[in-house]
C-alpha cells in the first residue's frame, strides 16, 4: 500500500473514531438486541417457567374421579366446600377440585387468593405435573418413554446417491457470511456515498488534491471505511456470539450448533467473497458519490444498485434448484447480483468450487473496474460544486 494511501486511510479511521455520532450508531444496534433479548430473558423467567413446589407451599386435592394412587400427597377426603373453606382460612395456598366427570368433560378447577392480576401466575400447571409424575408411575418404561416424549430422534439426511448429507449444516456458515455482508451494506452503504459528496460540498477536496492523487485519495477512503465497517460488525457480532455461547444449552441453539459443518475451503471462498462483493460495493459508492454533486442526487442513484443486489432473493426458490436455470447463471455472473447470488447458490449447495471461483474472479475485477472509474470520475469533477443550469434566453 502506498504511504500517501496509508496516510489517507489512517487519518479517515482516526477522525471517524473520535467522532461521537460514529459510536452513537455503532452501539444503536447492540443495545437495541441487548434489550430485546433482556425483555425476553425476564418474560421467559416469569411467563415460562415451570411451576414447582416447595416446602413451604401447602396445596390440597380433591379427588372424585379417583386419577391419583392410593396415599398420595395432597389428596384430601373432604369434598369442594371443605376444600375452599381451607383456602378462605390460609390452611393451604393451592387447592384443586377434580370432579367425577372428569374424564368426560376434561376440565378440572382451580382455587387459590388472588394477589393483584396474577398475569404470570401458572400454579394450575402443578395439577398437570402431579397427574403426570402420577400416572408415569403406573405404566412401563417404554410407555413412560412414549408419553414424556424424553428421547431423542437422530435425523439422517441422505441424497440421491443415499450418502448421509448434512444440507443445514454445510448452509449455516455460508449463509452467515452473507448475513454480515447485509450488515455491511446496512451500516457503511451511507457513509461510503456521503464521504466524497461533503467533501465536495465543503470545497474540501479542492484543497486535498492539491497535496496527493485523487487515487491515492479514493484508495485510502475505500479501505479507511472498510476497516470502520469492520469494527461495527464486529460490535454487533460479538455480543450476538456470546448470547449463542450463553444460551448453547438450549435444545434450538444446541441442534444447529452440533450440524455445523467446517469446511476450510468453503470458507476461505466465502471471505473472499465477503472482501471482493464489499470492495465493489464500496467503489460503486464512492462512483456515485463522485459522479453528483450534492447528497441528494446521490441517494437517488444508489437506489437502483441497491435494488439489483438484493434482487437474487426475491428468486430464492430458483436458487434452490440443483440445476440452474438462465435466469440463475446470468445472477451468478452479473457483477451487481453476483454477490448475493453466489452466497444463496454456496448456501443451497448448487454451485460447484469451480462456479464459486469464476463469480468471485467476475465480483473481484468489476470492484477494480469500480474503484478506477470513481477514480478517474472524481479527479474530474472534484470542483464541480453544482449542476448546470438550463438557460432559456441568449445573452446579448
Amino acid at each position: 500500500m502506498n504511504n500517501h494511501t496509508f496516510k489517507v486511510m489512517k487519518f479517515e479511521i482516526m477522525r471517524q473514531l473520535k467522532k461521537p455520532a460514529f459510536w452513537a450508531a455503532t452501539l444503536l444496534l447492540p443495545l437495541l438486541i441487548g434489550g430485546i433479548y433482556l425483555i425476553s430473558f425476564l418474560s421467559s423467567q416469569n411467563v415460562n417457567k415451570d411451576p414447582t413446589l416447595s416446602e413451604d407451599i401447602k396445596i390440597a386435592i380433591t379427588d372424585e374421579a379417583g386419577v391419583f394412587s392410593e396415599n398420595t400427597p395432597f389428596v384430601i377426603k373432604g369434598d369442594k366446600e371443605q376444600g375452599i373453606e381451607m383456602i378462605k382460612n390460609g390452611e393451604v395456598k393451592l387447592y384443586y377440585y377434580i370432579p367425577k366427570d372428569f374424564a368426560e368433560t376434561k376440565k378440572a378447577e382451580f382455587y387459590h387468593v388472588s394477589e393483584g392480576l396474577d398475569l404470570f401466575n401458572n400454579d394450575n400447571k402443578i395439577l398437570k405435573s402431579l397427574l403426570l409424575n402420577d400416572a408415569s408411575t403406573k405404566v412401563s418404561d417404554l410407555d413412560r418413554l412414549a408419553l414424556t416424549g424424553n428421547f431423542e430422534i437422530t435425523d439422517y439426511k441422505l441424497d440421491k446417491n443415499g450418502e448421509n448429507e448434512n444440507a443445514l449444516g454445510k448452509a449455516i456458515i455460508p449463509f452467515a457470511i452473507g448475513i454480515i455482508f447485509f450488515l455491511f451494506i446496512a451500516l457503511c452503504g451511507n457513509r461510503f456515498l456521503l464521504n466524497v459528496v461533503e467533501e465536495k460540498e465543503n470545497r474540501i477536496s479542492e484543497m486535498i488534491l492539491t497535496s496527493i492523487s485523487a487515487k491515492h485519495l479514493i484508495v485510502g477512503k475505500i479501505f479507511a471505511l472498510m476497516v470502520l465497517g469492520i469494527i461495527q460488525i464486529l460490535v454487533v457480532v460479538i455480543p450476538i456470539l456470546i448470547l449463542i455461547f450463553i444460551n448453547r444449552d438450549q435444545p434450538f441453539i444446541s441442534n444447529i450448533l452440533s450440524q455445523i459443518e467446517v469446511d476450510g475451503l468453503s470458507i476461505t471462498l466465502g471471505i473472499i467473497l465477503f472482501v471482493v462483493s464489499s470492495i465493489f460495493y464500496a467503489g460503486t459508492c464512492t462512483f456515485v458519490g463522485s459522479l453528483t454533486s450534492t447528497a441528494k442526487d446521490a441517494s437517488s442513484f444508489i437506489g437502483p444498485a441497491i435494488i439489483m443486489m438484493v434482487i437474487p432473493l426475491y428468486f430464492m426458490q430458483m436458487f434452490m434448484m440443483s440445476d440452474p436455470n438462465f435466469a440463475v447463471q446470468f445472477m451468478t455472473y452479473f457483477p451487481f447480483t453476483a454477490p448475493i447470488a453466489l452466497m444463496l447458490r454456496s448456501g443451497f449447495g448448487t454451485i460447484s468450487t469451480p462456479e464459486y471461483i469464476i463469480g468471485i474472479i467476475v465480483v473481484a475485477v468489476s470492484a477494480v473496474i469500480m474503484i478506477r472509474l470513481a477514480v478517474r470520475t472524481f479527479q474530474k469533477n472534484a470542483i464541480n460544486f453544482g449542476s448546470p443550469r438550463l438557460r432559456l434566453r441568449r445573452k446579448r
